[in-house]
């Protein structure tokens, strides 16, 4: 997992024409509470690096973005997202962004319907989001909209994700 980092940051230095940190922020979720009772964390706190080929509004540009954060029941989760997205200028110094961003997660199983006592470790799960964000100057507000999800065995719950950027 690290070499795969390190060769996307790599890669990211030849082809980006914006770099980003991140800070995670704040999650609402559809419901307040797992279907074991547990209260979801809605404080989710961590870090991550952004990088984008934007050039020109209103044109198509690819962006990518890695975090480590705290999830829905405080567990690391990591987090590696692509999306298409279109800019638009509002005004001088404020830009919109709209886009669809398709992601995999690593983290603790909680999505899994787990027997009463069952071990959890960690794995994957892949997911798509419709994504919008604010632009002024180097600061932007980031936010996506993943909805409940269930098949067999995996269960998850609606929530919408708020995360900021800061230009590098």
């Amino acid at each position: 997992m690290k070499a795969l980092l390190l060769f996307l940051f790599l890669i990211s230095l030849l082809v980006a024409n914006e770099h980003r940190l991140l800070l995670t922020g704040f999650t609402l979720h559809e419901n307040d509470y797992s279907d074991s009772g547990e209260k979801f964390n809605e404080f989710n706190y961590g870090a991550g690096y952004e990088y984008t080929t934007f050039k020109n509004y209103d044109e198509l540009y690819f962006a990518t973005n890695i975090t480590i954060l705290k999830d829905s029941f405080s567990a690391t989760q990591y987090t590696l997202s692509g999306s298409q997205n279109i800019r638009y200028e509002l005004i001088y110094g404020v830009d919109i962004s709209i886009g669809l961003a398709l992601f995999i997660m690593y983290k603790e199983e909680n999505y899994r319907l787990q027997p009463e006592g069952g071990e959890v470790g960690y794995g994957f799960i892949p997911g798509a989001a419709p994504l919008a964000s604010i632009y002024y100057k180097d600061f932007d507000v980031n936010v996506a909209y993943v909805p409940s999800f269930k098949y067999e065995e995996i269960a998850t719950t609606g929530f919408m994700i708020v995360y900021f950027g800061w230009k590098l």
